[in-house]
C-alpha cells in the first residue's frame, strides 16, 4: 500500500471531520517534501489553522516511510507557553493517533498512512496500537516518557518551553538525571520544533538554533538531520530566513480561510477607574462587577456563550462568583486545572471547548490560557486590557469562523492615564501602555481586530525583559552534559538560555489530592509509592507561588493544633530522580517537576484552582476515570465503608493462615482469588468502573497478566489483630517505560538469561542504526554496544540480587514486590550505588581491542552509559567495582588492570572527553539513546 501526494487532501479530511487543507496548508507540505527542512518561519494569522503542523508532519512522515526519497523529520515537537494550547494541541494529535490505531479497511488513506508509520517502527507490534507516539511535556504533570522508546517511529511532542528547552539542554524538569541524554539526544537530531508565539520565547528559539550549530559543528557527523527551529508569526520578518504561510491571493481561493481572517471584529473601549483590578479591598469588587455587568450585557446581546478574558486567576474567580451570584451558568477555565476537570469540558463530556459550542453555558471565564490555538467559537468577549498580542488571541476566539452575522470585543481599560507601577497580572505596564495606544486605532476601524487587519500595523511586541540573548557555547554544552555528576554549580536554573524574562520565569510544580492520606508518614511514602501520581490528576502550579503554599499549609496545621483538631497529614513530595517519596519537610524548597501529594481535608482551592489565600477543598479524581485505558487502571479499596470492610476481610482470609497472626503480609494475594472477589462484591465496592476494569485485569492467565500487581498494606485493629488496611491493583502495563524497573525484572514473569538479552538488544540495536539509515561503521557500533552492554551483570553479587540459580546467568528475574527487590539487594553485598554497566565496560574492554581506537572507545562509552549513569564519572573505585572474581571464568588481574587503568586513572574521563570532540555532546547523547531504546523495546517485550 502506498502513500502519494495526491493523498493529503484525502488524509486532511480523515481527521478534520470532513474539512480540506488551505492553500497555505498545502505549499507547506509541498516544501517540506521538495526541501526535507521545514520553513524558519510559518507565517499565520490567528485562525488560520497552525495546529495543522501536526496533520503536515504526520502525512510527511507516512510518505518517507512509503518511499518518497527526501528524508524528513521523524519527530515533531509543538513548543507553546499556554498549558491550555499544549493540552489541545496534545488531544489532536492523540485523535490522529487514535484514527491511525482503528483504521483497518486498506482501502482507505487512514489505513495506507497507518502502514507507512508501522512500517518505520523497530519495536514488537501491537496490531492494535498506533503507530504514531504522542506525548506531552508540560509543567506539573507526570512526562511523558513512552517517546523515547521509539527513536525511528513518528512521533509528536506537545511541550511547554521550559519543559522542552530544559530537555534539549540535557537538564529536564521533572527529569531523572539518567534519562536526560536520551531525552536531549532524540530532541537534538531527527526532530523539528515548532515555537508558537515566538516573539514570546526569543532566547528559547536562539538556544534552539545554537545547538543545531553545535551539533554540526562536531568532528564526525552522524547521517541523521540535525534539529531544525520554526518559529510562528501572524507577519513575517525578513531576518529570519525562509517562511511558508498565507498569502493575500488565498483569501480570493479559500472562502472559509477568507470568512474567518476578514469578517470584522468591531472593539469597543470600556473605562473604569479602578483598573487594573487589585485582589480584594471595595476597588477589586467595582472592577469584578464592571467586568460582570460586560458579560450580562453582551450576553443579552448576541445569544449565546460570551468570553470574559482576565489577567490573574484571582480576577477570574472572583467574576466567576459573581456572575454565578446573579444566576447565570458559569465555567471558569484557567491552565491551573486538573487535565481532569478540563475534561468535563471537551466532547463528550461537553462540547464548550470546541466549535460546536455549548448554548447551556452563559460566560466561559478565562485567563489567558485559552487565548491561543484553541477552537473556540464565543459569540463576543469582555476582556481585560493586556499586550497587544494577547487581545489579538483573545480576540482569534470570538466569532472563530466568522460565520456569527455580528460580534464585538469590549475591552476593560483605565478610565484616565495608566498609573506609572501599574502592572496587570504577568503584564508590564510598559507593555500595557503600548497595547493601549495601538488598541485605540483598532477601535476606530471597523475591522476592529479581525485577524487580517492585524497585519499592518501590527500588535506591538513587548519589550525583551533582560539586555540581551544568551549564547550557549561549547564548554557550557560540556558542562551541560556531565549529568550523572554531582556538580557544584548544578544546571537546576536554566533561565540564562530559555526565558526571555530573568526576573519572572515562572516554571511549574505539581498539586495532587488524595483522600485519605495516612496520618503515619511511612504508611503515607508507601502507598504514594504503589500509587504515584496520575497525569489526569496533577494541578500545575507556578513556582512562585511555592512559598505562599508551603506557608499555607504549615499556618492550616498549626490552627489545627490550637483548635486541638487532628492536623491534615503531612505533604508527601514525590521528587524525580529520588528513589521513593518522602514527606515534605519544613522549610523545603520546591523546585520545577516536583509533585506534592496533599489530603482532601486541605483547604488550598478557590472556584477549583490552587489558591495561597484559598479555603475551599476539591476532590480526590485518582480512580474517578469513567473509561480507563491501558495503563491506568487503578483501584484502591480503604475501609472507609462497611461494604469496603467486608472485602477486605474477605479477602484478608485468603492470605493470612489464622493459626499463625504473623503470616499477614508474608504472601502476596492471589491475582485470580482477588479478582474473584471484586466480581462478587462489585456492586457494593466503589469506584464501579475501576472496579469491573481491575477485576477483568486480574483475571487472565499468568503468562498474558503482564504487569498487573495487588499490593496489601496491613495495620493492626484495635485488639492488636492484624487486619488489612487497604488493598491496592495497579496496572503497571506501561511501567516497562521505566528505565531503572527494566534493568532487573521482566513484565513476562519469566527469567531471561543473560547471554540471551544480550543478543536481542544487539540485533534491535543493529536494526534500529539501519533504519535510521547510519553509516555502516556506526551501525557495528551500537551492535557491539549491545551485545556487551550488561557484561557487568555476570558479577555473582548481581546474580544474587536476581536470585538466579548458580548454574546460569540471568539479565532479568520475575517481576517482584519492592519488599522482595531491598532484601535481594540488601543480601547481594552490592556496594551502594553499585552500577553493573561501568564494570560492564571492563570486562568488554579486552573484547573490543580488534576496533580502531576511536571506535572502540565509542563503543565503550555507549556501553558505560546504557543506563544514563557514567556522564563523566561513577562513583567506585576499580576494588569497590570488581569485588570478587570468579578466577575460572575471567583473567582477575586483567580485569583488575583493567578497571584501575579506567576508572582510578582517568582514562574514562579522557575517553568521554574524547568522544564528546569527535562526535559531539549532542551526538553522543543520540547514539547513546538509540542504544537505550534498543534494550528497552526488548526488555519491554519480555527478552
Amino acid at each position: 500500500m502506498s502513500v502519494g501526494r495526491a493523498d493529503f487532501g484525502a488524509f486532511f479530511a480523515a481527521v478534520r471531520a470532513g474539512q480540506q487543507p488551505f492553500r497555505w496548508q498545502e505549499r507547506l507540505l509541498d516544501h517540506l517534501l521538495a526541501t526535507g527542512r521545514w520553513p524558519d518561519q510559518l507565517v499565520a494569522p490567528t485562525g488560520a489553522g497552525k495546529t495543522s503542523v501536526i496533520d503536515v508532519h504526520v502525512f510527511a512522515v507516512a510518505m518517507m516511510a512509503a518511499g518518497h526519497p527526501v528524508r524528513v523529520p521523524r519527530r515533531l515537537a509543538l513548543v507553546v507557553d499556554r498549558r491550555a494550547l499544549v493540552d489541545d494541541q496534545h488531544r489532536h494529535a492523540t485523535t490522529i493517533a487514535d484514527l491511525l490505531a482503528a483504521a483497518r479497511d486498506d482501502r482507505t488513506v487512514l489505513a495506507r498512512v497507518a502502514a507507512a508509520l508501522g512500517g518505520l517502527r523497530t519495536g514488537q507490534v501491537d496490531p492494535t496500537a498506533s503507530p504514531l507516539t504522542v506525548a506531552l511535556l508540560r509543567g506539573g504533570a507526570p512526562p511523558s516518557r513512552s517517546w523515547l522508546d521509539e527513536p525511528v517511529g513518528a512521533a509528536v511532542l506537545c511541550a511547554t518551553p521550559d519543559m522542552w528547552g530544559s530537555r534539549l539542554l540535557l537538564a529536564g524538569y521533572g527529569s531523572r538525571a539518567q534519562a536526560r541524554p536520551r531525552e536531549a539526544g532524540l530532541l537534538a537530531y531527527d526532530t523539528v520544533a515548532v515555537v508558537d508565539e515566538a516573539h514570546l520565547s526569543r532566547q528559547l528559539v536562539t538556544t534552539a538554533r545554537r545547538v543545531a550549530e553545535l551539533a554540526v559543528v562536531a568532528d564526525e557527523q552522524l547521517g541523521v538531520p540535525v534539529l531544525q527551529v520554526v518559529e510562528t508569526t501572524a507577519t513575517p520578518h525578513a531576518d529570519a530566513g525562509v517562511a511558508v504561510g498565507v498569502e493575500a491571493d488565498d483569501l480570493a481561493v479559500d472562502a472559509p480561510l477568507r470568512q474567518r481572517l476578514t469578517t470584522p471584529k468591531p472593539v469597543t473601549l470600556l473605562p473604569v477607574p479602578t483598573w487594573p483590578i487589585p485582589r480584594s479591598g471595595p476597588a477589586a469588587k467595582a472592577g469584578v462587577a464592571a467586568l460582570a455587568d460586560e458579560a450580562v450585557r453582551l450576553r443579552e446581546a448576541h445569544g449565546a456563550t460570551v468570553g470574559c478574558f482576565v489577567n490573574t486567576v484571582a480576577v477570574a474567580a472572583a467574576v466567576a462568583a459573581e456572575l454565578r451570584a446573579r444566576d447565570l451558568k458559569v465555567e471558569l477555565i484557567c491552565g491551573r486545572l486538573r487535565p481532569y476537570d478540563v475534561d468535563r469540558l471537551r466532547p463528550p463530556a461537553s462540547n464548550l471547548l470546541s466549535l460546536g459550542g455549548d448554548p447551556t453555558v452563559d460566560v466561559l471565564v478565562s485567563t489567558q490560557s485559552l487565548e491561543v490555538g484553541v477552537d473556540l467559537d464565543l459569540a463576543a468577549a469582555v476582556t481585560e486590557l493586556a499586550p497587544g498580542g494577547a487581545l489579538a488571541q483573545r480576540a482569534g476566539r470570538v466569532n472563530r469562523l466568522g460565520v456569527r452575522p455580528a460580534t464585538e470585543v469590549s475591552v476593560v481599560v483605565p478610565a484616565g492615564e495608566l498609573p506609572d507601577a501599574a502592572q496587570s497580572g504577568p503584564y508590564q505596564r510598559d507593555d500595557l501602555a503600548a497595547a493601549l495606544t495601538w488598541l485605540a486605532g483598532r477601535a476606530a476601524d471597523p475591522a476592529g481586530l479581525a485577524p487580517w487587519a492585524l497585519r499592518d500595523p501590527r500588535p506591538p511586541a513587548p519589550a525583551l525583559r533582560r539586555d540581551l540573548l544568551q549564547r550557549l557555547e561549547l564548554a557550557q554544552a560540556w558542562h551541560l552534559a556531565r549529568t550523572s555528576d554531582d556538580l557544584a554549580a548544578a544546571p537546576d536554573d536554566l533561565d540564562l538560555w530559555l526565558s526571555d524574562d530573568l526576573d519572572a520565569a515562572d516554571h511549574e510544580f505539581g498539586i495532587v489530592v488524595r483522600r485519605a492520606l495516612p496520618a503515619d508518614t511511612s504508611d503515607a511514602v508507601r502507598l504514594i509509592e504503589a500509587l504515584p501520581p496520575r497525569p489526569h490528576e496533577v494541578f500545575p502550579v507556578s513556582i512562585r507561588q511555592s512559598p505562599e503554599i508551603s506557608r499555607r499549609i504549615d499556618d492550616i496545621a498549626t490552627a489545627a493544633v490550637r483548635a486541638r483538631r487532628d492536623p491534615p497529614p503531612t505533604p508527601i513530595l514525590v521528587r524525580p530522580g529520588e528513589s521513593a517519596p518522602r514527606p515534605l519537610t519544613a522549610g523545603e524548597r520546591i523546585r520545577p517537576g516536583d509533585q506534592l501529594v496533599i489530603d482532601d481535608t486541605t483547604e488550598l482551592f478557590t472556584s477549583g484552582v490552587v489558591d495561597p489565600a484559598g479555603t475551599e477543598r476539591v476532590d480526590d479524581v485518582l480512580d474517578a476515570l469513567a473509561d480507563p485505558k491501558p495503563g491506568d487502571i487503578v483501584l484502591r479499596i480503604e475501609r472507609d465503608t462497611a461494604a469496603h470492610r467486608r472485602f477486605l476481610d474477605a479477602v484478608a482470609a485468603t492470605i493470612v493462615d489464622q493459626d499463625d497472626p504473623e503470616s499477614h503480609g508474608a504472601v502476596e494475594p492471589d491475582p485470580e482469588e482477588v479478582a474473584q472477589l471484586l466480581r462478587m462484591h462489585r456492586d457494593e465496592l466503589t469506584p464501579r468502573p475501576m472496579v469491573i476494569a481491575a477485576a477483568a485485569l486480574l483475571d487472565r492467565p499468568e503468562t498474558e497478566r503482564a504487569g498487573a500487581q495487588v499490593i496489601p498494606h496491613w495495620q493492626d485493629s484495635d485488639d492488636g489483630k492484624p487486619e488489612l488496611a487497604r488493598l491496592i491493583v495497579v496496572d503497571l502495563r506501561k511501567a516497562t517505560v521505566d528505565d531503572e524497573l527494566r534493568q532487573t525484572w521482566t513484565p513476562r514473569r519469566r527469567k531471561v538469561l543473560l547471554s540471551q538479552h544480550a543478543d536481542a538488544v544487539a540485533e534491535r540495536a543493529e536494526t534500529v542504526g539501519d533504519r535510521l539509515g547510519l553509516p555502516a561503521e556506526l551501525v557495528a557500533v551500537l551492535r557491539l554496544a549491545g551485545l556487551h552492554h550488561d557484561d557487568g551483570k555476570s558479577d555473582e553479587r548481581f546474580q544474587k540480587r536476581l536470585a538466579a540459580d548458580p548454574t546460569e546467568l540471568l539479565a532479568k528475574s520475575k517481576v517482584r514486590d519492592a519488599r522482595r527487590d531491598r532484601k535481594l539487594l540488601k543480601e547481594s553485598r552490592l556496594p551502594t550505588g553499585w552500577r553493573h554497566e561501568q564494570l560492564s565496560v571492563v570486562r568488554a574492554w579486552p573484547n573490543l581491542s580488534t576496533q580502531d581506537d576511536a571506535n572502540r572507545e565509542l563503543i565503550a562509552r555507549l556501553v558505560g552509559t546504557s543506563h544514563g549513569h557514567g556522564r563523566h564519572g561513577f562513583p567506585h573505585t576499580a576494588g569497590q567495582l570488581v569485588g570478587t572474581v570468579d578466577t575460572t571464568a575471567i583473567d582477575a588481574t586483567a580485569v583488575n588492570a583493567t578497571a584501575v587503568d579506567l576508572f582510578d586513572e582517568g582514562r574514562w574521563d579522557e575517553l568521554i572527553e574524547r568522544t564528546h570532540r569527535r562526535w559531539g555532546v549532542w551526538g553522543c547523547a543520540y547514539l547513546e539513546a538509540l542504544l537505550r531504546a534498543a534494550d528497552g523495546q526488548v526488555s519491554a517485550e519480555g527478552s
